[in-house]
């Protein structure tokens, strides 16, 4: 072969044989020991060994020596020595564009990749993901290979692009180039469209839009400014919230007396939280004030007491 030659060493003692195979020399293009080309699994014999190294003609690394005692390089292979999924060939360097019949393989910006139907994630759409789960269809960011894990519906995000509809309760949010597949019942107030927060209508911790962009839960204890459509949203839930004459939305556990109107106050009736008018004004029951300023209404007549959820007093 004339791109490389070898030097071929006899009566070589296992101590420096073992040397040889622990330092892992890169400027040879090939080393054998005893015809079998070195790994990581290599042992060196008690007696003498016989080595021969390949080398390049130019003397860089990185080449493979050819011949019958060199051996072809193997990239994408586990520990095994079997290809990784997503490539096929002898010597596991050709990209399977097949996508196992579960995908479209596509080149996207510097990376070809399969793009794997909703149930099937791997590098070649080669796992099936259980019922009601889907694959990570990102990127990892650093290397452009696809994450290929498959994801719960029941998660709390994940990475994804349209499988997001496909899974119940949840919603998309972008954030740069990325979009993130939230669950409906993960708290706190996250920036998205109204229309993505309107996919947790119907889901059983419902969602309502904030007049900055916030898609909140009915549950969370943030005061919220919204329209009267978006907290009524809340009604019919677990958690009901009530509206005061300035556009803000409470939870009806939330500790203090606000001016509202009846109608937005009897929201908590039904609540864990009810609350009661008092002038103007809502508080949560029981709350304890003076005698001066007892509530004569039937639905919390006493404050001083411990509230009845059966007869709606307290007592």
């Amino acid at each position: 072969d004339d791109r490389f030659f070898t030097l071929t060493v006899s009566d070589i003692p296992q101590g420096v044989c073992d040397k040889v195979v622990d330092v892992n020399w890169q400027m040879p293009a090939a080393i054998l020991l005893d015809g079998v080309a070195v790994d990581d699994n290599t042992v060196c014999g008690e007696g003498n060994n016989e080595m021969l190294f390949a080398f390049a003609n130019d003397l860089k690394s990185g080449a493979v020596a050819g011949g019958d005692t060199a051996q072809p390089e193997r990239p994408n292979t586990d520990a095994n020595g079997d290809c990784l999924a997503g490539y096929v060939g002898e010597n596991c360097d050709i990209r399977d564009t097949t996508c196992q019949g579960h995908g479209v393989f596509e080149s996207l910006d510097d990376f070809a990749v399969c793009l794997c139907d909703p149930g099937f994630g791997g590098n070649n759409c080669e796992v099936t993901c259980p019922n009601k789960n889907y694959p990570f269809e990102g990127f990892d960011l650093s290397t452009g290979i696809p994450n290929g894990s498959c994801y719960s519906c029941s998660a709390t995000t994940y990475l994804t692009g349209e499988a997001c509809h496909t899974c119940p309760n949840r919603f998309l949010v972008s954030e740069g180039s990325i979009s993130l597949c939230v669950s409906c019942s993960l708290p706190g107030g996250i920036p998205t469209s109204d229309v993505e927060c309107a996919k947790c209508d119907d889901s059983g911790t419902p969602r309502f839009m904030s007049t900055d962009g916030d898609c909140v839960r009915c549950s969370d204890s943030a005061i919220v400014l919204v329209t009267a459509a978006e907290c009524a949203k809340c009604d019919d839930s677990s958690t009901p919230r009530f509206m005061d004459t300035y556009g803000r939305c409470y939870p009806c556990s939330d500790p203090s007396g606000w001016i509202v109107t009846a109608e937005e106050c009897a929201k908590c009736d039904d609540s864990s939280t009810p609350r009661y008018m008092n002038g103007g004004s809502c508080y949560k029951c029981p709350t304890r004030l003076s005698s001066s300023v007892l509530n004569t209404q039937e639905k919390c007549e006493s404050c001083h007491g411990t509230w009845n959820a059966e007869t709606k007093k307290c007592s």
